[in-house]
């Protein structure tokens, strides 16, 4: 609740006006409900909704989702601050591209006295190096290799795809899920502008590693991205992996039946770049190749 009234505010104050707002609280047991109400009495377009019971972050976005009423739904978390020009901007991409089902942005990031304190981006801290990568963008491959570069608190779809994003997959996370199938459809656009100030805590753990980390992995991000060349055995490894990752991710996107998806096709495609890494790793490799092969085949049976 520390940050909920800075946020609203931020939302509040767009150059352009908000319809609505829906707060789906999820069975908090600080103040942010009566923090809401007190909000809530001057703008009456603010919707509190209170879950009777805890649903967990992405059963809670698919709930607020369910809930909104508006042509273009745009997702927040508790303790964003939105720079003024953020919905108008978003909507001006959703303007200038007709097919556009979702948008999505940088961001600065800030810590708990909402001061910005890198230079990194929300971009950086998820490796979306955006000007490097060819276009225009394989989201699919990308996320399922490099994981999720959408972040949920800067995106926005369209009210439309309700109808096949939701339910949301157990599997996922509620933005990676939505990044994924747009991706697929070839309808997900993004701004480059640091439309939000996504807050990192300082006790939030994940967030500073990530941004800590971006030094020593950018060279395993750059090759697993197609940006440099592998070299060593672990590098060919780490992309036979990543490979192996996207062909899981597809057989479990194949359960629900997406008639816009052609599963067979990108199964096919990952199939044979599995056997192209393979075959450069024997021939490049041979002994090293034998050794981690009789190992693979070793924890295989003991499973």
């Amino acid at each position: 609740s520390l940050f909920i009234e800075t946020q609203i505010n931020s939302i509040l104050n767009q150059s352009v006006p908000i319809d609505e707002i829906i707060v789906c609280d999820d069975n908090s047991n600080d103040t942010t409900i009566q923090i809401l109400k007190e909000i809530q009495k001057k703008n009456p377009s603010i919707v509190i909704v209170k879950n009777e019971i805890n649903l967990k972050s992405t059963k809670n976005f698919e709930k607020a989702i369910t809930l909104c009423t508006g042509d273009f739904i745009f997702l927040a978390d508790q303790d964003d601050i939105w720079n003024t020009q953020k919905v108008e901007k978003i909507l001006e991409i959703f303007e200038k591209n007709k097919t556009a089902e979702g948008v999505f942005s940088n961001a600065n990031l800030i810590n708990d006295n909402n001061t910005v304190f890198t230079t990194k981006t929300i971009w950086d801290s998820v490796f979306f190096i955006e000007n490097e990568l060819q276009k225009p963008i394989d989201y699919f491959d990308l996320i399922t290799k490099n994981g999720n570069i959408v972040t949920g608190a800067t995106l926005c779809i369209k009210k439309e795809i309700k109808s096949f994003i939701l339910p949301f997959s157990n599997d996922s996370l509620h933005d990676e899920w939505i990044a994924i199938l747009l991706g697929l459809r070839q309808t997900l656009f993004y701004s480059k502008e640091n439309l939000i100030s996504y807050r990192i805590h300082s006790n939030q753990q994940v967030g500073m590693k990530n941004l800590h980390k971006i030094e020593s992995k950018i060279r395993k991000k750059k090759i697993i991205l197609g940006f440099q060349k592998p070299i060593k055995f672990k590098d060919y490894r780490i992309l036979l992996k990543k490979e192996i990752l996207k062909q899981k991710k597809i057989t479990q996107l194949k359960q629900f039946n997406f008639k816009f998806i052609n599963f067979e096709h990108l199964l096919r495609e990952s199939i044979i770049k599995k056997e192209e890494l393979n075959n450069t790793i024997k021939k490049e490799f041979p002994l090293q190749y034998l050794f981690t092969k009789i190992i693979d085949n070793t924890l295989r049976k003991k499973r």
